[in-house]
């Protein structure tokens, strides 16, 4: 497991128009930035777990002229299987993601749920929980 950091300043034409992961392989997104650079007018992108068109979208950004927008989604928010695929959709966007990779994601949550669902059972059993 690795973390990077992905500045789309630094993404090739495949990469922004969707055509090319920005990461291969299963990971998690952690933090994103985006900013509309041209101050003139609205931007959109979308974030896809496989190719846009044939991937699930994993979510669907709009920005005003001038906005940006910063996240931090936790450690294992969005998880992708497929690959981080970004499509710039319309107008002008500079920022960065940040992802946890080589790490599958989805598995984590799995286990994580069945942890709080056995405690949230065994405190109900123990007359704790509604």
């Amino acid at each position: 497991m690795r973390r990077v950091l992905l500045p789309l300043g630094e993404a090739t034409a495949g990469q922004l128009a969707g055509t090319s992961p920005l990461v291969q392989g299963s990971g998690c997104l952690s933090w994103h930035s985006a900013y509309e650079t041209t101050g003139a007018a609205a931007a959109s992108y979308g974030l896809f777990d496989g190719p846009p068109g044939a991937g699930q979208e994993l979510a669907y950004v709009t920005l005003s002229s001038g906005q940006s927008t910063r996240d931090y989604l936790g450690l294992h928010a969005l998880a992708f299987v497929n690959g981080l695929y970004y499509k710039l959709e319309s107008g002008a966007v500079g920022g960065s993601f940040h992802a946890w990779v080589d790490h599958e994601c989805e598995g984590y949550l799995h286990t994580e749920h069945l942890f709080f669902k056995d405690f949230a059972l065994a405190a109900r059993a123990a007359g704790l929980g509604g």
